[in-house]
């Protein structure tokens, strides 16, 4: 969300209030929820449900799932969606196991078995690897502008389950400050 969605919601509101200087923490899940339950950050969007007595977790948006891979794949022929025995048959390109994207993935293919060909952790790489035609990755939909490249396709996954659900995370009765309050309704008016 921070390399897609957010860039246009931040660039309306520095339009809007170009006096207010914005400090953005592009981390995964559980270091966002980290830095909203010490303070250091006024709220964060996060793929975990962090209610706490601390915190409040409001849910935000859902986001899907799809296969990338090159664009001469077999599986890039198919017209129907890709199942989990489908995804087993080819080498995979994972993300980190401390990445959401990961957690949401493996749950949702347990107890199928993936033949991982890498980890590696940011989603340039997996790009990178799948367009060399080192193997297949899956990823989610908010993700998938990274993936528009010559020689990839995107094709729907037929996984139940395998929806993430994004979260904002909040410090449970405390008040934003008056920029912070503006910056948060704007994000949720522009929820994708």
């Amino acid at each position: 969300m921070a390399a897609g969605w957010l860039p246009g919601v931040l660039a309306q509101y520095r339009a809007a209030h170009p006096g207010i200087e914005i400090d953005i923490a592009d981390v995964l899940s559980e270091p966002c929820i980290d830095r909203v339950a010490s303070g250091h950050a006024d709220f964060a969007l996060a793929a975990i449900r962090a209610d706490t007595p601390a915190l409040q977790a409001e849910p935000f948006c859902s986001d899907n799932f799809y296969l990338v891979c090159p664009a001469d794949h077999p599986l890039a022929r198919r017209r129907k969606a890709i199942t989990a025995q489908d995804l087993a048959a080819w080498p995979f390109i994972h993300l980190a196991r401390t990445s959401s994207v990961r957690q949401y993935l493996e749950a949702a293919l347990h107890p199928q078995a993936m033949h991982t060909l890498m980890e590696v952790e940011q989603l340039a790489t997996v790009m990178g690897m799948v367009r060399a035609g080192l193997g297949i990755s899956v990823v989610p939909a908010l993700t998938l502008f990274h993936f528009d490249q010559p020689g990839l396709v995107t094709r729907p996954l037929s996984l139940p389950g395998l929806t993430r659900q994004i979260y904002l995370v909040r410090r449970r009765d405390e008040s934003l400050s008056v920029a912070a309050q503006a910056l948060y309704a704007l994000v949720m008016a522009q929820r994708p």
